[in-house]
């Protein structure tokens, strides 16, 4: 792996590691509390169509192609599903990004983006989901991890 991607798989693990927080921590009740948004209204639910997202732009290194086509159906997966979902998806993404030297081109509905930019997407879209999260528990009064709050200095 390039030392350019390789900065953007560390960025990526550590934006990973606060979803991860969020399930192994959060109880049940508190994963499928219910808040105020349309479609993906749980945290739970936001972690699956997290796991939907990654599949395709890990599928996109390998293709070429960016294709969200299929359409998203959500499902609500354990805590431990979960987990080994993102484990494995998280493992593709490694291995694949290892084979890569920095160039290579996708193709993102017409737009050519370089992996960089791919990964970057992937990662600035898991981010905003853990603002939404951390916005959702605060209006929930959702307790937000200690392994959370801490580091990132938020009022938990």
């Amino acid at each position: 792996m390039t030392e350019s991607l390789n900065a953007l798989w560390a960025d990526w693990k550590t934006t990973r590691s606060i979803i991860s927080c969020f399930i192994d921590e959060l109880s049940d009740a508190d994963l499928d509390k219910i808040l105020p948004r349309k479609v993906l209204n749980t945290i739970r639910l936001q972690a699956y169509e997290l796991t939907l997202f990654q599949r395709d732009i890990v599928d996109s290194l390998s293709t070429g192609t960016v294709d969200f086509g299929t359409e998203y159906i959500y499902e609500v997966w354990s805590k431990d599903a979960l987990t080994k979902r993102m484990a494995e998806l998280d493992a593709a993404l490694e291995k694949k990004l290892e084979t890569m030297n920095g160039t290579e081109i996708i193709d993102y509905y017409g737009e050519k983006y370089n992996v960089h930019r791919i990964l970057s997407m992937l990662t600035g879209h898991e981010n905003m989901h853990v603002g939404q999260i951390i916005a959702f528990c605060y209006a929930t009064g959702i307790k937000i991890p200690e392994s959370i709050s801490e580091p990132m200095a938020l009022e938990g």
